[in-house]
């Protein structure tokens, strides 16, 4: 590990091209005619992480992987100290071996520590660091850069902005409305986590005269909405126009996430684990929603490097509610 004030992004690049040296070189004992060009490089994006340093590196592994195997990337990992004057680097490969393919697909990955009162150098190494002419995607995870003073050099990294609003220390909303409005493309993993329902509940209004909509009801269990179930309100509000979408809360129990959805006059859906069974006039029925992990929520935001507008337009008119008991 280098010392805090040798991280240079130089010395990196150098340590990446030393890689790749001698992952792409025969081996010792390897005769000519047996080398088969070795490792295969993938880069389509950089994913620059932004996590606490104490989180399970295992958990984090095995999200990168499976995004890799989808998106290859350069991964900058930065993992974020709340104590301490650290500042350190260090260069690894993930490789894999494509299904009907002999040859491996490597893509690097680099992991810096630092101590937040060294975030301020962080922009300036990760920055040279990013892969040339492919889009740069960051991926706020870590609930330290709350207490940051300021993280806007941090925003300038990217292309598009990932948060997540289910986790501690999560931008505001009104803070992802701004950030939105003076165009940068934002992503909400609360949000992508409704894709399956907000298609679901698209395909039972299909055909509908959507004007005569007049009230949805989003049931919620605990002391607050999810900001999932707000994501929903929302985006009644901004796709049917006139609605009365209200939040109802129907316990005190839970986490704020959505039971049920009541749109009048004659569908009603109930949300459990991993699916929704749903009334609409005399038909019932059921639907497998099933519960999405990070690397499916990222596997989905990395397809769209795009403005996503149905997700604007909901953000826009997240707003204060009063809940209906």
């Amino acid at each position: 590990m280098p010392a805090a004030q040798a991280v240079k992004p130089d010395a990196i690049l150098h340590e990446i091209s030393e890689l790749w040296n001698n992952m792409t070189k025969p081996q010792p004992g390897e005769a000519p005619e047996e080398y088969s060009s070795g490792s295969l490089r993938a880069c389509a994006m950089t994913l620059i992480v932004f996590i606490n340093d104490e989180d399970d590196p295992r958990a984090l592994d095995g999200t990168l992987e499976a995004v890799m195997r989808a998106h290859p990337n350069r991964a900058i990992v930065v993992r974020l100290k709340e104590d301490g004057d650290e500042l350190e680097s260090r260069v690894s490969a993930r490789c894999w071996m494509p299904v009907g393919h002999h040859r491996e697909v490597c893509c690097e990955e680099i992991a810096i520590t630092a101590s937040l009162n060294r975030l301020v150098d962080v922009p300036g190494i990760v920055g040279p660091l990013a892969a040339p002419d492919v889009p740069r995607v960051v991926w706020f995870r870590s609930p330290r850069l709350e207490s940051a003073p300021d993280i806007s050099p941090l925003l300038n990294l990217t292309d598009k902005i990932i948060v997540d609003s289910e986790r501690p220390g999560a931008p505001a909303f009104a803070d992802l409305r701004v950030l939105s409005q003076v165009g940068h493309i934002v992503a909400d993993l609360a949000w992508t986590r409704l894709t399956k329902i907000r298609e679901l509940v698209a395909q039972l209004l299909d055909g509908r005269e959507l004007g005569a909509i007049g009230n949805a009801f989003i049931d919620f269990s605990g002391t607050e909405a999810s900001p999932g179930a707000r994501y929903m309100q929302a985006w009644f509000r901004s796709e049917i126009p006139g609605i009365d979408a209200a939040l109802h809360r129907i316990d005190t129990a839970g986490r704020g996430e959505m039971k049920a959805i009541r749109i009048d006059p004659d569908l009603n859906i109930q949300l459990g684990p991993n699916c929704a069974e749903y009334e609409i006039g005399t038909l019932r029925q059921r639907a497998n929603l099933p519960e999405c992990a990070d690397c499916d929520l990222l596997r989905e935001e990395l397809n769209i490097m795009t403005h996503d507008g149905a997700f604007e337009r909901a953000l826009q008119r997240m707003s204060v509610w009063i809940p209906r008991s």
